[in-house]
């Protein structure tokens, strides 16, 4: 399991030169939220609940390595963000307070790839859908 924050896991594996490298540093850098990130922003059938775009939240300023949580931690609270029954039980306001909680709560980087993935608009070089489907078979429902 990784230690690094996500938005650090993808910035390092868009620096890579090859596609064999990107596949091997992710499958060596993969968790369940960084795959869940992956599902959220690559595959069809997750469908956002929450508005499109970044919404109004204070972007926490603490330096890495010193934010409240992380992704990692927090990856089990997606289910309320996406259709699904834990999703469509939550009603929309209630959803929204907790996005943005969630969002306050890490590092900037971290947040920025989750609204990005959210409104499927994830973009680092080379991290195509393609590759992903690749460094993790059956992950992305094609």
């Amino acid at each position: 399991m990784s230690s690094l924050l996500l938005h650090e896991v993808l910035r390092n594996a868009s620096k890579l030169k090859t596609r064999e490298e990107r596949i091997e540093y992710l499958q060596k850098n993969q968790t369940v939220a960084l795959k869940d990130i992956f599902r959220i922003n690559f595959d069809e059938d997750i469908v956002s609940l929450l508005p499109a775009g970044e919404p109004p939240y204070q972007p926490d300023d603490a330096p890495e390595g010193y934010q409240y949580t992380t992704l990692n931690k927090e990856y089990t609270k997606f289910k309320f963000f996406f259709k699904g029954p834990v999703g469509l039980n939550t009603v929309a306001p209630k959803r929204e307070s907790m996005f943005l909680k969630l969002l306050e709560s890490l590092h900037f980087g971290e947040a920025k790839i989750l609204i990005q993935a959210k409104d499927k608009r994830l973009k680092y070089a080379g991290i195509t859908k393609k590759l992903v489907s690749d460094a993790f078979p059956g992950l992305i429902k094609v």
